[in-house]
């Protein structure tokens, strides 16, 4: 097996169908890709949605896991994944039909640990005009972090670890068994201070340990944005998100609680999401400097307060998903109804 590809969901089932469809109609052999729905949760007709695809692709596993966190099914996925290389994407991800030809390039130099390529953002509606001060860099060199915007530029090339994100993720299986699997990504909103850095911790080991990480132009998937996350008030749940992941960083590098953050220091923090910080506009600065105080906050006291939470962080890593599960606020959900910050509500 060359390919496999999971898709991490939630009562998002059309979302999923959508998904599915895309990577239907792959330009690469089909029977050299796995497809794995890792469902967490689903109350909705995820199932159904599932089992219909089943006999559209040669190899196709449904697995489920109602415990809360992406990373359950992307853990829950890696062990029975046959392909050397795997491939982790959102069910709100269309892949172009030449995404597999692309990557199967890029893996053909055996110095690859991890290859993307670009995340293009297609809306529901027309985005808000202060979208365009929090784009970084020009045509070629641009990311837009705020909604996981990819483009670096029209021909294959080298790419920093931490550019591989969650959209449009792959790595050979070798590497992520080799820097012990994912960290914590995408919680329920009611358990947000069990964010962090997710797959950014991948990228950057295997770099650390001298793997190439690739961009390849025709690596292409499209990332559907709902109108819901195009308000203020999600602005400040996604760096919310983000401040969480900052704390997780900072104290597993120091092993020790740090000094809660000034004013002025998140005020510094946010300004690097500013095309110009100067003329963005003050309600989104706003924003932004909320989440994070907000997600550093919760995840600091969190860590300082609750003992089993200090364990979480601190795990070498989280491949034995029930050695990790251990805090009482991370018990099963049969209904998994709580938000995910990603839904912008």
């Amino acid at each position: 097996m060359d390919f496999s590809i999971t898709i991490t969901t939630c009562n998002r089932a059309d979302s999923l169908r959508s998904g599915l469809d895309a990577l239907a109609l792959q330009t690469y052999p089909l029977e050299k890709v796995e497809i794995i729905v890792a469902d967490n949760g689903s109350t909705d007709h995820t199932k159904d949605v599932a089992d219909s695809f089943a006999g559209r692709f040669p190899n196709f596993r449904y697995i489920y896991d109602a415990r809360p966190g992406q990373m359950v099914g992307w853990h829950r996925a890696l062990p029975v994944a046959a392909g050397e290389v795997t491939c982790f994407i959102d069910d709100d991800v269309r892949p172009a039909p030449g995404w597999l030809s692309a990557l199967a390039a890029c893996y053909r130099d055996p110095r690859v640990g991890l290859a993307t390529g670009p995340i293009r953002l297609a809306y529901d509606a027309d985005p808000p005009d202060w979208i365009a001060s929090m784009i970084l860099g020009e045509p070629g060199r641009q990311t837009l972090p705020f909604l996981g915007g990819l483009d670096c530029g029209p021909s294959p090339r080298d790419i920093p670890g931490n550019f591989v994100w969650g959209t449009n993720f792959s790595v050979r299986r070798s590497v992520l068994v080799e820097v012990g699997g994912f960290h914590p990504c995408a919680m329920p909103w009611d358990l947000i201070r069990f964010y962090a850095d997710g797959e950014i911790h991948v990228g950057r080991t295997a770099e650390q340990r001298g793997h190439l990480i690739v961009y390849h132009p025709q690596a292409a998937v499209e990332h559907h944005i709902p109108t819901a996350r195009l308000t203020l008030d999600a602005v400040t749940r996604k760096f919310t998100t983000t401040g969480c992941a900052r704390s997780y960083q900072t104290l597993r590098a120091s092993g020790q609680t740090y000094p809660a953050p000034s004013a002025d220091e998140i005020r510094a923090i946010a300004r690097r999401y500013f095309r110009d910080p100067d003329t963005a506009p003050p309600a989104l600065v706003e924003a932004v400097e909320i989440g994070l105080d907000q997600g550093m906050s919760q995840h600091r006291a969190a860590f300082i307060n609750d003992p089993f939470f200090r364990d979480w962080v601190m795990r070498n890593n989280y491949l034995d998903l029930d050695a990790a599960y251990v805090h009482p606020d991370l018990s099963s959900r049969g209904d998994a109804k709580a938000s995910d910050w990603r839904s912008g509500t």
